[in-house]
């Protein structure tokens, strides 16, 4: 079978760290290039893996190796850089969120539509091996009866954390630009409940503020708190923070269902279930690299839809929901 040339653009931590290894590890897709305007990243990655590198998206567009890319650059760049590839014919794999608004992300969608060229958003919670192991326990092992009546989301990330990938500057706390930080994040959780439940979106209510932080020189922090209820009827809250202490970063899911059984997910590797024996289950779920947060396991599923003529199990309108919704969060959104 023929293999599919990639090109990464965007070298950045998700670029860099979690697409360009597994584009290297999957037998199909062959690493043609890496694409990144700062010269550093892209020579360390180019001969760390034995590729050219490009610093511009103009000169990775002439190489006919390229048969599809991964666009992981900063949200305001997604559209521009997205269409480019589109227009040229080539297939995308694209962050999320797909545009800073819906009148970008439609043209993007569209764009792909008429081009004939496969457009898969970036969802990779669904490919994350512990929410896959959470489905197969509602919906196999029956764990939570009929199925959860509520889930309780937790993402918090530490201030310090964000602060070294996002300084006071950055276009992720412009509003204007980029929609704000729980627009930028809020968009995989979202597409995860609906993962999940296998339902839609009924009714959504947020509350979020963003302020600064005198300790890490002026950055910001966030705090946002959604409401939402599904179609068949399961109520979802979510927080969200980016200001918490050093350390403190967690996300954790927990599940309640309607026969009083408890599911709780802990960050990637812990799941634990709670039922009318005192004593809970613990389940360890062992994987690392790349495949934590999903992110090989969706460029391999990408990768062979496009070779085998298949539209992958992520479609556009996925990544149209989840971005409407992230837009709706961030109309919510307060700057203190």
């Amino acid at each position: 079978m023929k293999k599919l040339g990639m090109v990464v653009v965007g070298l950045g931590f998700v670029g860099g760290q979690a697409h360009v290894p597994s584009v290297n590890k999957i037998k199909n897709a062959e690493l043609v290039a890496v694409c990144d305007m700062n010269d550093t990243l892209a020579t360390k990655y180019s001969e760390k893996y034995g590729c050219k590198k490009y610093l511009g998206v103009k000169e990775a567009l002439k190489d006919p190796a390229i048969d599809a890319a991964i666009i992981a650059v900063p949200t305001p760049f997604h559209y521009a850089v997205a269409m480019d590839f589109i227009k040229a014919g080539k297939h995308v794999l694209l962050e999320m969120p797909l545009g800073v608004d819906m009148p970008q992300t439609n043209k993007i969608i569209a764009a792909a539509k008429k081009a004939k060229v496969t457009l898969m958003p970036s969802l990779n919670f669904r490919f994350a091996p512990i929410y896959q192991r959470i489905k197969d326990m509602i919906y196999k092992d029956k764990i939570l009866g009929k199925g959860p009546v509520a889930i309780h989301y937790r993402e918090y990330i530490s201030a310090n954390l964000l602060a070294a990938q996002w300084p006071p500057n950055s276009w992720a706390w412009d509003k204007k630009k980029s929609g704000g930080p729980l627009f930028t994040l809020s968009v995989w959780s979202i597409d995860l409940f609906r993962w999940l439940l296998g339902a839609e979106i009924v009714q959504l209510h947020s509350v979020a503020e963003n302020h600064k932080l005198a300790k890490y020189g002026g950055t910001h922090g966030y705090m946002g708190y959604a409401i939402a209820e599904f179609s068949n009827g399961t109520i979802v809250s979510a927080q969200y923070s980016g200001g918490v202490s050093q350390d403190q970063t967690i996300v954790t899911m927990e599940l309640v269902g309607e026969n009083t059984n408890m599911i709780n997910a802990i960050d990637t590797h812990t799941i634990k279930v709670m039922a009318d024996d005192p004593k809970e289950t613990v389940y360890k779920v062992d994987v690392s690299g790349p495949r934590v947060w999903g992110h090989y396991q969706e460029v391999e599923h990408f990768v062979d839809s496009i070779l085998k003529g298949k539209q992958p199990q992520i479609t556009p309108e996925d990544g149209r929901i989840a971005t409407e919704a992230g837009v709706k969060i961030a109309k919510m959104y307060r700057q203190l």
